[in-house]
């Protein structure tokens, strides 16, 4: 048997079965698209930091670092 050549038997089996195709519109319109921009969901804002939540470290060090370096750099504009 050729891979291209399907035998009668089952091209008979197959031929009974009759499948219509609903028509699915492709295109979105424009309520469907803003719905779904909204229901998007959010990333994570940690994950640029790679805080997991088991590293509490970080989760503490970061906010200070960052208070520091604010609070110094007027310093050096002075």
């Amino acid at each position: 048997m050729n891979n291209m050549k399907i035998p009668d038997e089952v091209k008979k089996r197959l031929d009974e079965f009759h499948v219509e195709v609903p028509e699915i519109p492709i295109k979105r319109n424009k309520l469907d698209r803003l719905a779904h921009w909204i229901h998007a969901p959010a990333k994570d804002p940690f994950e640029v930091l790679s805080i997991k939540g088991n590293s509490i470290t970080r989760l503490v060090f970061y906010p200070l670092i960052t208070l520091l370096v604010l609070f110094f750099i007027p310093v050096f504009f002075i």
